[in-house]
């Protein structure tokens, strides 16, 4: 109905309540209105209506005419409501702006703690990570910032899907080895890391199968949990560790794979 609709504007965009808004549309329609007489041709409860006409009056929505009974009648629209929106245009220049002094002085006062020792992921070591979709953005974030060596044991998505960051890595300068389980070959065959691989810019190799595909990116590790059910659903679990020691057992597993595998 118009009238609903009417209600739901000035909910969502002009600061009135229910009440608020089916009185307003009330009066606007009737011209003139008591409290008594609101209750009855809306559906503003009577016990709400003074307070709602009292409300209206503030906001500037409606004027009063003292007497023995208290009448009211609406600002016109279209002048209450280009007040409202010149109003707050103001409210947000100033809201913005304060926005704006909070954002410095918090950068000023976070500063120290920024260029401190502190590791990037604090002193949480070891994140899980959940569904594809996450997975993806984490293996992302650390071809990004890898700054040494990627070693990648793949048998599903990354060197299908994360081509263009591997490569990226590679031309940095970053030594870069993968190994591909063979069911992954179909995959990768067009692909720009079989070039870099016969450029020499990259080192890659094929095995059968593995039991723990990895990606290990300077001292972070990225493995699986195995799950096939979460696997299936594409919420399989992810879990990330920085620490040399774990990278060591883990690139130990590597190079034990990357010894059985074969030239690509």
């Amino acid at each position: 109905m118009v009238k609903d609709r009417m209600v739901e504007l000035l909910q969502e965009h002009f600061e009135l309540n229910l009440y608020e808004a089916r009185a307003y549309v009330a009066l606007v329609g009737f011209g003139v209105l008591t409290p008594a007489e609101l209750a009855s041709v809306s559906e503003v409860p009577a016990p709400r209506t003074y307070d709602v006409l009292r409300s209206l009056e503030k906001k500037g929505f409606a004027i009063s005419q003292p007497g023995k009974v208290n009448k009211y009648r609406p600002v016109h629209p279209e002048n209450i409501l280009e007040k409202f929106i010149e109003e707050w245009q103001e409210r947000i220049k100033e809201e913005l702006e304060l926005k704006k002094k909070a954002k410095e002085e918090l950068l000023e006062l976070m500063n120290p703690l920024i260029e401190t020792e502190i590791p990037k992921y604090g002193v949480e070591r070891v994140w899980v990570v959940r569904g594809i979709r996450n997975a993806t953005l984490k293996t992302r974030e650390m071809f990004e910032d890898v700054k040494e060596k990627i070693l990648l044991a793949d048998d599903g998505y990354i060197a299908a899907n994360l081509e263009k960051e591997i490569i990226s890595a590679a031309d940095r300068g970053v030594a870069v080895k993968i190994i591909v389980a063979e069911n992954l070959l179909p995959r990768i065959k067009t692909s720009k890391l079989i070039d870099y691989g016969k450029k020499g810019k990259i080192e890659l190799k094929v095995l059968d199968k593995f039991e723990l595909p990895m990606l290990i990116c300077d001292d972070e590790v990225f493995f699986a949990l195995e799950d096939m059910a979460a696997r299936y659903f594409n919420y399989e679990t992810q879990i990330w560790i920085r620490d040399f020691r774990v990278r060591n057992l883990f690139e130990g597993k590597f190079n034990e794979y990357w010894e059985k595998a074969k030239k690509l």
